[in-house]
């Protein structure tokens, strides 16, 4: 019985260690989070009315997949604007709103055209932190339809 407690206390002890060498890392806060979300999504903003390409190459994702206002898919490829084009999104956003589930986020806002353009917008776009940094991998941009 003596030994049956002894080889019962050593397993304890060793269990206890190897659980104890397996303590994941720390990671991001939620709040720290959803503040690098809502920056990445004012970086994508700025960069959309200016045609940053280069900041629109690093944010969005090579397997980005979206809709459209008039509902077509559309891809990483259509959204990057052509060498000197002018045509990029200029959309002034409120209300801003990012939620974030481990390694993925939603992002959801309203906007109105800089452009001119009438009538109110939202979009939802969804974000995935990958190799330690958030890409934004869909997205859905709708126009607001007023009865």
């Amino acid at each position: 019985m003596r030994k049956l407690f002894l080889v019962i206390g050593l397993i304890t002890v060793a269990a206890s260690q190897a659980f104890a060498q397996n303590t994941p890392k720390p990671t991001e806060s939620a709040a720290t989070a959803e503040e690098s979300i809502l920056q990445l999504t004012r970086e994508w903003l700025a960069a959309e009315e200016s045609n940053d390409r280069a900041t629109l190459e690093r944010i969005i994702a090579d397997d980005f997949r979206g809709t459209a206002p008039g509902g077509q898919t559309i891809f990483k490829v259509d959204v990057i604007p052509e060498e000197g084009s002018q045509s990029g999104l200029a959309i002034s956003a409120s209300n801003l709103k990012a939620r974030v589930f481990g390694d993925a986020a939603v992002v959801s806002a309203n906007g109105v055209s800089k452009k001119g353009e009438k009538g109110e917008l939202r979009f939802t776009l969804v974000f995935a932190k990958r190799n330690n940094r958030w890409q934004m991998v869909a997205g859905h941009l709708s126009a607001v339809l007023n009865p």
